[in-house]
């Protein structure tokens, strides 16, 4: 009797059970035709969520599999299910005893070659949610995070994306001209593909850093330390944009574990950036070399873990979402993306469905939608005094929270010029004509009591087309800042 066990993922069944592609193709399951479908998605994915997602029933497909010789087991909602060698239990048992080894001072490469030996027919993504189920357990996020340097040992120092690509040019097959081949698995400009292409850049950057450091050319080792400092702002894509999302869908483990990583190499290229002298360069040596390896290790746990999982769970609003976001933090270790296409198509079509008024008691805008209450109350909280000019220069609207200028209720609807003394109207008048023009769409103006410095930003306020809609004044009182830094300082 032939035993299949559902809670395996597709690809690793069809490798045990070869003919089983024939029955998923008759059940429904056409995308497992595709080598690279099979390859990427066949390793993130179960026969069970895959028929949740096409509408196939499980009677159906149990019934099929029974026809064809099967017992199956790992059946969701089966109490008593049996367990197998390979099977999630197992393998929580296995991490288990490796994180054991490690604390209890193990060698870390002798943990490394018993990894390997157990793991390397498995799939990365079910090491991952047997990450997931150790924290699940109870186990503190510290000690599964010890397995992180355990993964690029995987597959012997090669990327699960280089081995499909030796796989698939044996096989005959086009991989794409990307210098990642799993590329050819989203979409040109995709969030995953810019991102992709982010650590393609940033790779480059480590390559350089580990040959300076390999010639102790410290001066080089130091250039490539400063910028990759910017790692933060592409880590922080990651885990301010992407994260969430996983998060939403209940996967919180691999978010954890990679955050508290992503911080520890983000604290110490900062340190290394700063201090990195030639006089100091032996005895930093060691750790400018793990630092550099360390965020090797990460873009493999993105590629390899992180990118699959995105990809399995996340839904194609929250890619769009992603799309959206990502170019506000601007981009890194790149100068550049190409647009995605139906990204773009998509966006444009949910802009026009957007309501630009109050619908149902609530305001809707780019960034979300909110009643008036919830906007009064946000109003209300905000450190900074708000007056909104429009296109005609009226008064049509302001916040006066923190009261450092008066802003009387009987200013609205009003004239800006009648609201200032007559001394100040033409520079005023001044500001607003180059706003409308063109020449300038910020200043930003301190008073000069150091005592009580208080800051006014001027800025120009437009439209996506640039059609300008007005002018915001924004008022902010920095005196308890300054009491607070002269405190920290010791100044009185």
């Amino acid at each position: 009797m032939k035993v299949i066990d559902l809670r395996k993922n597709v690809a690793e069944l069809v490798s045990e059970y070869p003919e089983l592609k024939g029955i998923m193709v008759e059940l429904g399951f056409k995308d497992i035709t595709s080598p690279v479908a099979l390859k990427f998605m066949g390793k993130v994915m179960t026969i069970p969520k895959g028929a949740a997602i096409k509408g196939i029933p499980m009677d159906r497909i149990l019934t099929a599999l029974t026809e064809n010789g099967f017992q199956v087991t790992g059946v969701p909602g089966q109490e008593n299910e049996v367990v197998l060698p390979g099977t999630a239990e197992d393998r929580n048992t296995k991490l288990k005893n490796l994180i054991l080894r490690l604390n209890q001072g193990e060698d870390l490469e002798s943990v490394r070659a018993d990894f390997v030996r157990d793991f390397e027919s498995v799939s990365v993504h079910d090491i991952v949610k047997a990450e997931q189920g150790l924290i699940d357990d109870g186990l503190p996020m510290q000690e599964v995070q010890k397995l992180c340097d355990l993964h690029s040992a995987l597959f012997h120092g090669k990327t699960e994306a280089e081995l499909w690509a030796e796989e698939e040019r044996n096989a005959g097959l086009k991989v794409a001209a990307h210098e990642d081949p799993s590329v050819s698995i989203v979409a040109e400009g995709h969030p995953v593909d810019v991102l992709r292409r982010e650590n393609t850049a940033l790779e480059k950057v480590l390559d350089h850093a580990l040959e300076a450091l390999q010639a102790e050319d410290v001066s080089s080792l130091s250039e490539a330390l400063k910028k990759l400092r910017k790692i933060d702002i592409l880590y922080s894509k990651k885990e301010s944009i992407l994260m969430p999302m996983l998060l939403h869908h209940g996967v919180t483990g691999p978010n954890d574990v990679m955050w508290g990583v992503d911080d520890e190499i983000k604290a110490e290229v900062a340190r290394l950036s700063q201090t990195l002298t030639g006089e100091n360069f032996a005895a930093e040596k060691a750790s400018a070399k793990a630092v550099l390896n360390r965020m090797k290790e990460m873009i493999y746990k993105e590629e390899n873990i992180f990118f699959p999982l995105c990809l399995e769970h996340l839904t194609e609003e929250e890619w769009l979402d992603a799309y959206r976001d990502l170019p506000e933090m601007g981009f890194v270790f790149i100068d550049s993306a190409p647009k995605w296409t139906h990204g773009e198509e998509a966006l444009a079509a949910r802009r026009k469905t957007m309501p630009a008024n109050m619908t149902d008691g609530l305001l809707y805008f780019p960034g979300g939608k909110l009643n008036m209450a919830q906007l009064n109350g946000l109003f209300k909280v905000l450190p900074i005094d708000i007056t909104f000019i429009d296109e005609n220069d009226i008064n049509r609207f302001f916040t006066n929270e923190g009261r450092v200028f008066s802003r009387p209720l009987s200013a609205l609807d009003r004239s800006t010029y009648e609201c200032h003394p007559e001394r100040v109207k033409p520079m005023v008048k001044k500001l607003l004509d180059d706003f409308k023009s063109g020449a300038r769409d910020y200043m930003e103006v301190w008073t000069p009591n150091d005592d009580h410095p208080v800051r006014v930003i001027y800025a120009a306020v437009r439209d996506e087309k640039g059609t300008y809609l007005g002018a915001a004044e924004l008022v902010e009182d920095f005196t308890a800042v300054k009491e607070r830094f002269d405190e920290k300082a010791g100044r009185k």
